[in-house]
């Protein structure tokens, strides 16, 4: 397994942000093929907050994590960036487990990375912390991209918490911040919408994906997809070995995970760190990203045996769906939809 090494800073050098964009997504779609290796990774996970204010059924919140949560120093995250940006990082997601509004300094962060020149800054949430406050703050701050979940479990959780009988709360704002983006012509953040349903057959699939498109008309990209289940000893989904191939994952090729406390991993599937690839209060992230411990990942991968990998054999993600046509059609209509995160 030799794969060409890119080195980042020099093939960014002297390109505008237009053209390092273009680079950009050029290399994320050639890494993900196992052409290329970059010298850094292009995109990371950070996460500024492992606490969120839900504890939904299906998610390790509820019980499956075993060590202590808390929300990143703001100067280890200036840390990191900084660093990226030294070497060619661009682009950050801003969550993996826990809700970010919740970090103190979330805005100061997002502003941070795009004063710096992070060129695709995104975060995740579960939207029950956005009010007409923050929802400007969103607008003005820059972010690329939000994506939000809109889920039956997310709404089971909420009104368990907030004691409400209803969930317009959380849909109301998801319409307060498309409506205020498209009042205000503003052209960012783009907004993706995602939704998990237990049943993925075609009609239930169709079924929410179109209240998804009527609720929030002005969304840019809907998302329906199967609930997860994410014990690490179990199966994300329940006909992951009937009907899917575990095909190498992309996310070794992209990116890595970092934790509030510095530790570092692959994804927000090994949640509980057990792979344990190093710390970045302690290491350089370049250094992690080019370890044996890595390098050994990807081949496996690589070499068709990620079935024999922890954690990895039991997930969904870049997987390729089998022949059955039923399962192949939904699957299909699902990825076409998907924009690389």
């Amino acid at each position: 397994m030799n794969f060409k090494q890119v080195n980042l800073k020099t093939l960014f050098f002297k390109l505008n942000q237009h053209e390092k964009f273009e680079q950009y997504r050029k290399l994320w779609h050639k890494t993900s093929a196992y052409k290329i290796l970059t010298d850094f990774p292009l995109h990371l996970d950070i996460e500024l907050s492992g606490i969120c204010n839900l504890k939904c059924v299906s998610c390790f919140q509820n019980g499956l994590i075993e060590g202590k949560l808390g929300f990143m120093s703001f100067d280890l995250y200036k840390q990191i960036i900084n660093e990226g940006l030294e070497k060619g990082l661009c682009a950050i997601k801003l969550q993996i487990r826990g809700e970010s509004f919740l970090h103190p300094n979330f805005f100061e962060c997002i502003a941070y990375a795009k004063e710096k020149g992070i060129l695709d800054v995104q975060v995740t949430t579960n939207g029950t912390l956005l009010n007409n406050d923050n929802i400007q703050k969103i607008l003005d701050s820059k972010l690329d991209a939000i994506i939000l979940s809109v889920d039956s479990h997310h709404e089971d959780s909420f009104k368990q918490k907030k004691h409400l009988k209803n969930y317009t709360t959380v849909e109301q704002s998801i319409k307060s911040l498309l409506e205020q983006r498209k009042k205000q012509c503003k052209l960012s953040p783009w907004v993706r919408l995602r939704s998990s349903i237990a049943k993925c057959d075609s009609n239930s699939f169709d079924r929410a994906k179109d209240y998804l498109k009527k609720k929030f008309p002005e969304a840019d990209v809907y998302i329906v997809g199967k609930i997860h289940d994410f014990r690490d000893n179990k199966d994300s989904y329940i006909d992951l070995n009937t009907n899917y191939y575990l095909a190498p994952c992309s996310y070794l090729m992209q990116r890595l995970a970092i934790f509030w406390n510095g530790d570092v991993t692959t994804c927000c599937m090994d949640y509980n760190n057990r792979f344990k690839l190093g710390n970045v209060t302690s290491q350089n992230i370049d250094d992690i990203w080019l370890s044996s411990k890595m390098n050994s990942f990807r081949k496996i991968h690589y070499d068709q045996q990620r079935s024999t990998m922890p954690i990895c054999k039991h997930c969904h993600a870049c997987t390729k769906i089998k022949t059955d046509k039923e399962v192949q059609d939904i699957t299909k209509r699902h990825f076409m939809d998907t924009v690389n995160e």
